[in-house]
């Protein structure tokens, strides 16, 4: 319940948002829901891990997932051992930077609330779908089992207490980034957002930098690979959004001094999301399961058509709007260009006949 309220809040405050201009007391209403909804999924994170610490076996995601044996730290972290878990984790983490942004957003408020909205109604419809949630039924009575099946062995580590969750408070923030972009270009202002934006473009470089170096920890002294990395396809989804932000990050810098590259950091901004965003469909959808020594399950088919279209929209949206504001950008200069040359002969022409 607390999935599917989150998601009808997240979808209020979009249409809130949208609606604004027209109706500026929606506003309030609008920016009301969007808190809500976070809430509401901060409210499901919270009750799985009450049904891992009491073992509630009768519950699948609980039973694959949970030991009476382990320690409560374990259990906790059975919460994000598994596919559905580790949604409801990057649900959690983007909200968290949802309300810790919002409200700095300026004159980039109203479609920066948009895009985040959107975002996190489309995974609360994911989880609703891919549900860590549903129970273990023989003809419709729930089966207790005296056991959970546990966690695999090579999670049985300190590192999967930590690191899942750094690493997620990263892809998080990648949302932030990606909001404040496609904002900027709404609002084709594409110099005041980038002071907004600066300081959570370093927080995300550094909380992502450092889930990486924990993950090259942990499989270091688990998998023996024989070093702190392999080109694993989970291991790629979490690096290349990284030195894409590292990029971006860069690019703040360049800009902030001269003035230049305003087009490639909105396209830097949004490029590290989107890469994440099709990374997870490609290593969540069960396409590269066996290149891949994270064992994720195939996705629930409904779950994995709104990931494809959320990756889709996202995808023709941003880019479709880079272009538009590109066209234009250049349509301006030359009408300006052409005023000028204009201007340069008629002045030629009043010399000439003094």
């Amino acid at each position: 319940y607390a999935i599917w309220l989150a998601a009808l809040l997240f979808s209020l405050a979009v249409v809130g948002w949208l609606l604004a201009p027209r109706f500026p007391f929606l506003k309030k209403a609008a920016a009301l829901t969007l808190n809500l909804g976070v809430i509401s999924l901060f409210g499901a994170f919270v009750s799985l891990g009450a049904l891992f610490v009491g073992n509630r076996f009768e519950y699948t995601y609980v039973f694959e997932h949970g030991d009476t044996g382990n320690a409560v730290a374990y259990r906790i972290a059975g919460i994000w051992s598994g596919q559905q878990g580790s949604f409801l984790l990057w649900a959690c983490s983007a909200g968290l930077f949802a309300l810790l942004t919002v409200r700095g957003t300026g004159p980039f408020r109203r479609w920066y609330s948009v895009v985040y909205g959107a975002f996190l109604a489309a995974l609360s419809g994911i989880l609703a779908f891919e549900s860590p949630f549903t129970l273990n039924l023989v003809a419709g009575t729930p089966v207790v089992p005296p056991n959970g099946a546990g966690l695999a062995p090579s999670l049985l580590n300190y590192w999967v207490i930590i690191h899942p969750p750094t690493i997620f408070l990263g892809f998080g923030a990648l949302t932030v980034l990606f909001a404040y972009a496609f904002a900027a270009l709404m609002e084709r202002d594409f110099d005041n957002w980038l002071p907004l934006v600066r300081p959570w473009a370093l927080v995300a470089l550094s909380v992502l930098g450092l889930g990486l170096c924990m993950g090259g920890f942990w499989a270091y002294e688990t998998l023996g690979w024989g070093g702190f990395w392999m080109w694993d396809p989970v291991e790629n989804v979490s690096l290349v959004p990284w030195l894409m932000t590292g990029a971006f990050v860069h690019g703040i810098v360049i800009q902030t001094a001269k003035g230049t590259k305003k087009t490639a950091n909105l396209l830097m901004g949004g490029l590290p999301f989107l890469c994440f965003l099709y990374g997870t469909f490609l290593t969540r959808s069960g396409f590269l399961s066996d290149a891949s020594v994270h064992s994720f399950a195939q996705m629930n088919r409904t779950a994995l058509q709104l990931l494809v279209g959320v990756m889709v929209l996202s995808l023709t949206a941003f880019f479709g709007l880079l272009g538009l504001r590109s066209i234009q950008k250049i349509r301006s200069a030359k009408v300006i260009g052409n005023r000028a040359e204009t201007s340069t002969e008629a002045e030629l022409g009043d010399s000439k006949a003094s």
